[in-house]
């Protein structure tokens, strides 16, 4: 019964805990600043797949660095360039034939001052098949006097999508220093997910149902490589330096072009992609992202480059997915808790937590992204929230088996088994060896007829608790009163070898303190028998799910209970046989002969035990 009840509660445990941990886990994963914790952890990931990566050896990347900018700073003035400097670049670089030359640099407006410079550099572009422009969206304060999107040139390349809106209004920053007829645009805005790190790059733009090609999306297209079906890749980083892709100073390589030195063989950009951007620090072209909290952009842009050309971007499971997934394992949580016991719902929990960020680890080298740190969040709390039930229940179970045990035996000694033993194994069912004693008060019926109720109540009080103390004074369980008698016994739940000695010490003594009791309240009519036999008997907790106590049943419960009605007319304490013969060095015994009982075809043999002189 107490261990169904155990059992009871540990399945609503369980079943709670469960549902905690479920709604935990979909909480926290539409919660923006665990959906940040989450990336942070993934960034780890993709750092140490990075560290194993090469880039592409196709693409190479011209950089306008410091040292560029202090070289010519003497020739052509200080940032920003004319547009010359660009074209003779241009023009040697087109005599090696690249696929495509990509500027990471917005021409937004026309030199006023040098248009003859701005001229030079469209004739090279509009000469070209292969140069790539950036264009970039702003935001406004004042949507009013921002321009209609069907305004906008139809070089732009703005695709009306079903749901595009006439009135639909955007400000882009278009280069408008080149020639309509030489653009080929593509955005290069990147923004950074909501803790301000930049993890992905979107593939096209979206206004208001117009859409706009990203400047590696329009470059990967017009190169025939197949993009992807999605708006947005996560960038699969090539390596954990912030220069990934093989680089040479924008300086060098146009001192080259003049004929001044020789920096790279010939045909060294034939076939290659060339981005042309700035790592210069006055430039501010940084961001963050996993690699690095200031990452160039020039990177960022040849890095998604490289993806699309060789299909390299990470792939992340729907993290709706993998919180259904999620959900699964913990109802298999549930039901092995259920069936099991809640420690073992806890040991797979445990043994999951590890399992899962291996197998995220594992997947994120293979270039898929698992969100599995809030299903490892929740698991955690299922964990930390089943060792509290587990101790709550303990203690629960210690408190409830500490209440039982001290109305039957002495407190200290409740103490000292609670400290041995396992509460719920004290209060199981099991067969033991017992020594079981009964005592009755004679004629109680006569007795109390000449007394009133509140007299016979005060002097059972009196009587009984000398007595009590007695049997507990002998490490014995009371098991109950039965209105005027008294029933204990002994080996259970506190085990005794030599429990009939106890038994007949504590069974002497209660004569002795009957007589003084008898002395003190003047009580001379008053007397006891004690019956006492040792065997076999079932004890545990007996009584319905609202009440129950620790008792002893059995067919040596009966005999001691026939003992002490022998008693009466023979002697005060009478003995079975076999009580006697575990004690019989210990007390001398006088045989009282034998007696047929109710229950049993053979006599009794019953004796009188007496302390040794």
């Amino acid at each position: 019964m107490v261990k169904n009840l155990h059992k009871y509660r540990a399945i609503k445990a369980s079943l709670f805990l469960i549902i905690l941990a479920l709604m935990l886990q979909w909480l926290l994963g539409y919660s923006a600043t665990f959906r940040n914790l989450e990336a942070r952890f993934q960034d780890q990931l993709v750092v140490q797949r990075a560290s194993n990566q090469s880039a592409s050896t196709d693409i190479v990347v011209i950089d306008i660095d410091d040292s560029s900018i202090i070289a010519l700073a003497d020739v052509v003035g200080k940032w920003p360039w004319p547009r010359s400097v660009h074209a003779e670049l241009l023009e040697f670089l087109n005599t090696q034939k690249p696929h495509a030359v990509v500027f990471d640099i917005l021409f937004s407006e026309p030199d006023l001052y040098r248009p003859d410079s701005d001229s030079y550099f469209n004739e090279v572009i509009e000469a070209s098949h292969n140069v790539y422009l950036a264009m970039a969206s702003q935001t406004t304060l004042s949507a009013q006097n921002t321009p209609l999107l069907v305004t906008y040139p139809k070089e732009l390349g703005l695709e009306k999508m079903a749901s595009a809106r006439a009135d639909s209004r955007a400000l882009l920053l278009l280069p408008y220093a080149i020639s309509k007829q030489a653009w080929r645009l593509g955005s290069i805005d990147f923004s950074p997910d909501g803790d301000g790190v930049g993890r992905r790059y979107a593939l096209y733009q979206e206004y208001d149902g117009w859409r706009m090609p990203s400047l590696p999306a329009k470059v990967a297209k017009d190169l025939g490589y197949m993009l992807p079906e999605s708006a947005m890749i996560t960038l699969d980083w090539q390596s954990t330096n912030i220069v990934p892709h093989e680089r040479y100073s924008y300086a060098e390589i146009l001192s080259q072009a003049r004929g001044e030195k020789v920096v790279i063989p010939d045909d060294f950009f034939k076939d290659k992609i060339i981005v042309i951007g700035t790592t210069a620090l006055g430039l501010h072209d940084f961001r963050s992202t996993p690699i690095n909290e200031n990452y160039p952009g020039v990177f960022i842009l040849s890095t998604a480059i490289d993806n699309l050309i060789s299909g390299d971007g990470l792939t992340k499971i729907d993290e709706r997915l993998f919180n259904f997934i999620g959900s699964m394992l913990f109802i298999l949580i549930a039901v092995i808790s259920i069936r099991c016991g809640l420690w073992v719902g806890i040991a797979i929990a445990i043994t999951c937590i590890p399992a899962l960020i291996l197998f995220s680890w594992y997947s994120a080298l293979t270039g898929t992204l698992v969100d599995v740190l809030v299903t490892c969040i929740s698991l955690t709390t299922f964990i930390v929230g089943a060792f509290l039930v587990l101790y709550l229940g303990h203690r629960r179970e210690l408190a409830e088996t500490v209440s039982v045990f001290n109305r039957f035996m002495d407190p200290n000694i409740v103490k000292k088994l609670l400290s041995e033993d396992d509460s719920e194994d004290l209060l199981g069912s099991k067969s033991v060896e017992v020594t079981m004693l009964f005592s009755d008060i004679r004629n109680f019926t006569s007795i109390s007829e000449q007394r009133t109720p509140g007299e016979m109540v005060s002097l059972l009080n009196h009587y009984f608790d000398r007595q009590v103390k007695t049997l507990f004074r002998y490490h014995a369980t009371l098991d109950k009163f039965i209105g005027d008698a008294v029933m204990a016994f002994w080996g259970a739940p506190l085990v005794h070898e030599e429990h009939p000695i106890y038994a007949i010490n504590a069974a002497l003594d209660m004569i002795d303190n009957l007589e003084i009791f008898k002395s003190e309240y003047g009580y001379k009519d008053f007397d006891i028998g004690i019956g006492i036999h040792t065997g076999y008997a079932v004890v545990g907790m007996v009584g319905a799910q609202q009440r129950y106590d620790y008792t002893v049943i059995g067919d040596t419960v009966n005999l001691a209970s026939r003992i002490e009605g022998l008693t009466k007319n023979c002697a005060q304490i009478l003995v079975s046989e076999t009580t006697m013969k575990v004690a019989k060095d210990h007390f001398d015994f006088i045989p009282r002969g034998e007696f047929q009982v109710k229950g049993r075809n053979e006599a009794v043999r019953v004796y009188e035990p007496k302390r040794k002189i």
